[in-house]
């Protein structure tokens, strides 16, 4: 889409918001609200960073709008975002927006649903974010939402997550809660495709042994599910809220949210007519899989205490580009992918305790595992991968300047990533932020899990506005 035929469509749709907004008290609705903010990041890496030394990796500018309509049962929300990039970092997952193709703008619908609630009874219809589990920033049991990867620079992890296009009837109690969902759409995760986004060497490597790769740059080169009926996903929680702990169970039947990369020999002829190995193209398919879990909150004082797990059967697991490759090479048949059984667990506990000089310190420790059964070395993994985090944050200044500070310490390798962010509100309506992001690379000079994107350690100042 070039910024002509973008402008173009994404002009009736402000036009349309517009409307919807200054008309909807008109239909009936009992009270409209309209809230939103405006962004601004600037992201430079660091000297440590080799081949992005000192680039901008990130600058973007962002339009946050939020719309709130109420009726006598129900309500209609919607929020959407208009970007800007400066960095060309901007992709598409073919579902949740409009990208320009050199990725400077983006226009997004984040979500889009109608609620409605009677008795104990309560529905939602549209597209809208699923926020499963009790980990902090880490996926275990929270599987329906996809996210946006574009990004590892001044990152949020609620933020990047994306809507789905679902049903959702839930039963209301004082002491529980039951949701189930039915999606009829599968929506996938947006990876680094933009061919300006510095974190699509990382994703997708150009050259492997000296021969070239050949990656996708739109989603239309990867294997979608097709729009069926047998292609939709479903999804159950059932939650129970004691003086004891809050405890949670969890189905999901679906698919994965990013696809499984194949590596295809890429052939030419010579002259002679003999053939030669030019390099490899990379595809993507996505396959189905299925999760049950579990999580509690147990309060004891001044800790809370936080248990999730995350069973998935069969799931597939990526084999390593070096084994496709290799089998390539031999002529010989490879996989993209084999199924074996997961487990995902987390350990963690909040604590929160006043100082006698400080103040009051929230502090979060987590340690998660994960697991595959079956283990072959020709999967694109560890056995047994496990890590550790820590988060700290404190408010100063009457709650106008907040300090916060997060790392994670993987052990398998025993790489590291690590995030400073000091926050500071002018007013109400405009906080200005500084935020630090390190990556380290393992023992040995190992990548492991964080090393991987030691080029992106980086400094970000934000500036924000809310009205």
């Amino acid at each position: 889409m070039n910024k002509h035929s973008f402008l173009t469509a994404i002009t009736p749709a402000i036009a349309l918001a517009t409307i919807t907004h200054f008309s909807a008290p008109s239909l009936y609705a009992q009270e409209t609200t309209f809230n939103g903010s405006l962004t601004t990041k600037a992201g430079v890496t660091l000297a440590n960073s080799n081949d992005l030394k000192h680039d901008f990796v990130l600058g973007q500018t962002i339009f946050d709008g939020t719309i709130k309509t109420f009726f006598d049962e129900g309500m209609v929300y919607v929020n959407g975002q208009l970007v800007h990039d400066a960095i060309g970092t901007q992709a598409s997952n073919g579902m949740s927006g409009f990208v320009a193709d050199d990725g400077s703008f983006a226009l997004k619908l984040r979500e889009a649903y109608i609620d409605w609630k009677t008795g104990i009874f309560a529905l939602r219809i549209g597209r809208q974010i699923v926020s499963w589990g009790k980990a902090d920033d880490i996926q275990i049991t929270d599987v329906v939402s996809p996210f946006d990867e574009s990004s590892v620079v001044a990152n949020d992890y609620n933020e990047s997550k994306l809507g789905v296009d679902a049903v959702r009837l839930s039963v209301l109690t004082d002491k529980a809660q039951v949701d189930a969902y039915y999606i009829p759409f599968f929506t996938p995760s947006i990876l680094p495709i933009a061919s300006k986004n510095p974190l699509r060497s990382r994703v997708f490597p150009s050259n492997v042994d000296g021969l070239d790769v050949y990656s996708p740059y739109y989603y239309d080169n990867f294997d979608l599910p097709k729009k069926r009926l047998s292609n939709s996903e479903y999804a159950l929680r059932a939650s129970l809220y004691t003086s004891v702990m809050d405890l949670s169970l969890y189905g999901f039947y679906g698919w994965d949210d990013t696809p499984f990369f194949k590596y295809s020999p890429l052939m030419y002829e010579d002259a002679n007519d003999d053939p030669n190995l030019e390099g490899f193209t990379v595809s993507g398919k996505y396959r189905r899989m299925a999760m049950v879990g579990a999580d509690a909150a147990i309060p004891v004082g001044d800790f809370v205490f936080r248990l999730e797990t995350a069973y998935f059967p069969k799931r597939h697991i990526q084999t390593s580009a070096d084994y496709q490759i290799e089998k390539s090479l031999n002529e010989e048949h490879s996989y993209t992918s084999r199924r074996r059984d997961q487990l995902l667990s987390l350990v963690g506990v909040d604590w929160t305790y006043s100082f006698p000089i400080i103040g009051s310190l929230t502090i979060t420790a987590q340690y998660i595992s994960d697991y595959v059964f079956n283990y072959k070395n020709y999967l694109d993994r560890k056995r047994y991968e496990h890590q550790v985090t820590l988060s700290v944050e404190k408010s100063f200044l009457n709650e106008t300047l907040t300090v916060s500070g997060s790392g994670a310490l993987e052990f398998c390798a025993c790489s590291a990533a690590g995030e400073v962010e000091v926050d500071y509100q002018l007013n109400d309506a405009i906080t200005l932020s500084m935020i630090g992001d390190i990556y380290i690379k393992g023992t040995q000079g190992r990548d492991g899990t964080y090393g991987l994107y030691r080029d992106f350690s980086s400094l970000t100042l934000k500036g924000k506005v809310s009205f």
